[in-house]
């Protein structure tokens, strides 16, 4: 195990930056990762693979994550081995230099979701910043969407619509009950699981070998980061939101547990390898236990606004 935690890249990372800059998202980035429902996903790979904070439709929810704050945009994805791409890829270039030449910067793919932020066309190069360093560094033209990884995506903002705050709330609050409810369609079940789910593929890998150790660090590390998010926002939601108190003592009670479970990823333990493991076990039971009651606290919350959606929570 590692003797500290990664500084976790997100999609809401990226995002924050882009919307921070041009004045259409002002406040901190957890409530960011709340408002767009982005704090709420849970998907993991059944052996803990490292891809599993990554691992869902990022089309679909990208889309939804930015109506939901208003945000207008577009996108453009694939995999950079189809015999199509030089094509997709010639227009991505030519609406990303449209995209900054107006002032916004890009969301892209770049094994790791990073931020366009200029271009030269002389040199035929763009800029991004890479947020684990905070480095500037060098994409060509030619390169862009070749990644070690096989697909690529880019995310372009075009303007911004007004939303009232409770409505804002309250849709991301139903968008949290649908992520913990419905598997990813994207995603096979036999290799990975979603929403409550996720916690029985993480104690079932942990009661046996079979399972990514490095991947597991990277995975509980960075769903530590999402669960302290869901508790700041809904936390800074009650004001907007009467009756969501309950909720927020939720996912404050959640938060604290994840923190204990990254504890015991750390290396300053002298516990030995299966007794950690096994408390690591006693600790997920305990998260998946705050998680499903805090679910259970939206639905109740929302009652009638869920149930108005019949077998589509997901419905907007």
């Amino acid at each position: 195990m590692r003797d500290k935690h990664p500084l976790t890249i997100s999609y809401v990372d990226a995002l924050h930056q882009v919307l921070s800059a041009k004045g259409w998202f002002n406040l901190p980035k957890p409530m960011l990762s709340g408002m767009t429902a982005s704090c709420f996903r849970l998907s993991v790979h059944r052996q803990l693979h490292k891809d599993s904070p990554t691992a869902y439709n990022w089309a679909a929810e990208h889309t939804v994550a930015a109506d939901l704050i208003g945000i207008v945009a577009g996108q453009s994805a694939g995999y950079h081995f189809a015999p199509t791409f030089p094509l997709y890829q010639k227009q991505a270039i030519l609406d990303i230099r449209g995209s900054l030449a107006q002032g916004t910067g890009v969301v892209c793919w770049k094994d790791q979701f990073v931020v366009i932020t200029r271009s030269d066309d002389r040199k035929q190069l763009f800029y991004y910043n890479e947020m684990s360093s905070g480095a500037e560094l060098e994409l060509p033209y030619a390169q862009l969407g070749r990644n070690t990884t096989p697909y690529w995506y880019c995310q372009i903002y075009e303007g911004q619509i007004r939303k009232e705050l409770p409505q804002v709330i309250r849709e991301s609050l139903i968008q949290a009950v649908y992520k913990a409810e419905v598997h990813d369609p994207l995603l096979p079940e036999a290799q990975y699981a979603c929403g409550l789910q996720a916690y029985d593929a993480m104690l079932e890998a942990f009661s046996g070998d079979a399972y990514d150790a490095a991947g597991a660090y990277e995975t509980l590390v960075f769903y530590a980061s999402c669960k302290k998010d869901a508790a700041s926002y809904t936390n800074w939601a009650c004001t907007y939101m009467p009756g969501l108190d309950k909720t927020a003592g939720h996912y404050a009670s959640l938060s604290a547990v994840y923190d204990e479970i990254t504890a015991r990823l750390g290396v300053n333990t002298l516990l030995p390898a299966a007794t950690r493991r096994q408390e690591l076990i006693t600790l997920l039971r305990e998260a998946q236990r705050i998680e499903t009651a805090a679910i259970q606290s939206i639905r109740g919350l929302l009652r009638e606004p869920i149930a108005n959606r019949f077998h589509d929570v997901g419905l907007r």
